[in-house]
């Protein structure tokens, strides 16, 4: 067994502290999970023992630098899985601060590491005409057709992220009037997501296939095994999708688009219809209006591009100077503004 300290802290750590105490859902625990086997995994390699010897004095920040490193350059993960993972180091040592004072200048010097910033890019959307291409080249008259044109239309009509809508069940829609979706989103916090009409008709389709009741406690997507479609299940019938439209849309082959793709999508375009930012983040289950607010910076950039690519349409008034020029008296173009 691990050394006493560091074994007990992981495991009140995991079982007290992120359940009982934080209540984080399934999916975050097992991130969690995976983060803290990755560094002990590494810690080993490191220090030439094996992870029953381990004790907390082998997780220095040094180590913790090193492990970062590791996974940016050995196992390629991006800036953002990085953070992520440092993310679940400092819960976990801030935990430990408070339940074993012993290792509080410890757990402070792993605090000190610090997070990578990242360069801000924009988050890749669909157009609104790529959508309807997608949907196009989905062959409804079979089973799979059905299906894929279901779980897409609900994730376009709700910006749902992949772990929310894999975990749904059929009576978490209502399919009468109001149509709407019970969601179960990150922190174990609940939102109801309106639903059109015809994301509904293509669910009672789908399930017609199934012979299921509108009102079973049974996985809304199944997988062609006939289990709960996974997350990575998605991204396949998402990427695959993508593939069909790409022959009569272009557009797309230059587009990664995964199921968050199609959740920036839905932000912008509601965005684009007028509907309110403070709306858009309840539909989408932000915590922050800040997060939705990016929606708004895209927006404003796609009608500026837009402005300057009809510039040359415009002609110039009678009296108009251009622009200043270096070399170019500034008072005298200044004057004849």
């Amino acid at each position: 067994m691990p050394a006493p300290d560091l074994g007990a802290a992981i495991r009140g750590f995991f079982e007290h502290h992120l359940v009982s105490q934080r209540g984080l859902s399934a999916h975050t625990v097992l991130a969690y999970r995976d983060t803290m086997k990755l560094l002990l995994e590494f810690t080993c390699q490191l220090r030439h023992r094996p992870v029953t010897v381990l004790e907390v004095g082998d997780l220095t920040n040094e180590t913790v630098r090193r492990f970062l490193e590791h996974l940016e350059h050995v196992r390629h993960n991006s800036i953002p899985t990085r953070n992520l993972r440092l993310a679940a180091i400092h819960s976990f040592f801030r935990y430990l601060a408070v339940t074993d004072p012993r290792y509080l200048d410890h757990c402070q010097s792993i605090l000190l590491v610090p997070f990578k910033r990242r360069p801000h890019r924009v988050p890749e959307f669909l157009d609104r005409d790529e959508v309807q291409h997608i949907f196009r080249g989905i062959n409804v008259s079979t089973p799979l057709g059905r299906r894929d044109d279901a779980l897409l239309r609900l994730l376009y009509n709700t910006g749902m992220r992949a772990h929310e809508i894999v975990s749904l069940d059929v009576n978490h829609i209502r399919f009468s009037r109001p149509y709407t979706v019970l969601i179960h989103g990150k922190g174990q916090k609940e939102r109801v997501c309106p639903l059109w009409k015809e994301t509904v008709d293509a669910l009672k389709r789908y399930l017609a296939d199934r012979n299921a009741r509108l009102t079973d406690t049974v996985p809304l997507f199944l997988g062609v095994a006939g289990s709960r479609l996974s997350r990575f299940g998605i991204r396949y019938i998402v990427s695959r999708r993508v593939a069909v439209a790409t022959k009569s849309c272009p557009s797309l082959r230059t587009r990664h688009v995964t199921p968050h793709t199609w959740r920036h999508a839905t932000a912008l375009h509601l965005l684009q219809s007028n509907v309110d930012l403070t709306m858009i983040r309840s539909w989408l289950g932000h915590s922050s209006v800040q997060t939705t607010h990016q929606y708004v910076e895209i927006d404003l950039e796609m009608k500026r591009k837009t402005l300057k690519s009809i510039e040359h349409l415009v002609p110039r008034s009678a009296g108009s100077t251009g622009t200043w020029k270096a070399g170019r008296d500034i008072l005298a173009w200044l004057s004849a503004l």
